[in-house]
């Protein structure tokens, strides 16, 4: 078996090539006996793709089912595993972004999912407000869903394109930002140009991105703040996990001068 994540009470299993079918069957049986808080065992059948950065599962032994509820942090997550992309590998990139946010703070939230990171946010700062964006439809009634969950009323959930916000939207966003939020999918463009309307001097922008090369990450976030005429520092620069082998999620933290 080459790896596992859990979600809830569900295991969601990666196998190596040419494992069997039985030999998957049998690996889901035991995981189900040797962990009585997994409930359900599930096969990754491909890879994370598209904006939404969904994926297939095949069912291999427990109770049948795709929705589940996640505990982190103090806060819990709803969510249906097919429909809805959620890593507990962010954990702690979740909860170290929340102890940055500081009183009375606006926070903007862009790539939301299900609300992980507003809601971990919420529960573990005293912030004024965060607005959550998120383009799938299903990721958004499950994020209002986990605002009710854990009892919270400073969390606004939009769902919208992050290209076109503003533009036409019968729920605008207003004013600028102190901290912005972009656990971005792993794409090519950076979104970054669509954000620097919401900041303001002195915003911090957590961006997410892909890669094996450090210093094209950096050089491609410095080249969109020179096109967008923005000056900048980065306050830090790290790896936030590892998405393949010899490629990583990288964080940069930059703040508008």
């Amino acid at each position: 078996m080459a790896g596992y994540d859990i979600i809830g009470n569900i295991a969601i299993v990666k196998f190596p090539d040419r494992t069997g079918i039985k030999e998957k069957k049998k690996t889901a049986r035991r995981m189900l006996k040797q962990n009585k808080n997994i409930k359900t065992v599930l096969e990754k059948k491909e890879k994370v793709s598209g904006r939404l950065r969904t994926y297939k599962t095949r069912f291999l032994a427990g109770i049948k089912t795709l929705e589940t509820i996640h505990n982190e942090s103090g806060c819990r997550f709803k969510l249906d595993i097919e429909k809805c992309y959620f890593s507990p590998r962010l954990a702690g990139e979740r909860l170290d972004i929340a102890r940055k946010i500081k009183k009375d703070d606006k926070v903007l939230v862009l790539f939301a999912g299900v609300g992980s990171f507003s809601i971990v946010i919420a529960r573990n700062s005293r912030c004024k407000k965060i607005v959550s964006v998120e383009l799938g439809r299903e990721c958004c009634k499950y994020a209002r869903e986990n605002v009710k969950l854990n009892k919270l009323d400073n969390v606004k959930i939009i769902q919208g394109n992050v290209k076109k916000l503003n533009q036409g939207s019968a729920t605008p966003i207003l004013g600028k930002f102190d901290k912005i939020i972009m656990p971005r999918p792993q794409l090519r463009e950076t979104f970054l140009k669509y954000v620097w309307k919401f900041c303001k001097k002195g915003t911090l922008v957590f961006y997410y991105d892909f890669g094996k090369d450090a210093d094209l990450i950096l050089r491609r976030v410095e080249n969109e703040a020179k096109k967008a005429r923005k000056k900048i520092k980065i306050i830090e620069f790290r790896k936030a996990g590892n998405i393949a082998p010899y490629k990583h999620r990288w964080r940069v933290d930059l703040k508008i001068l």
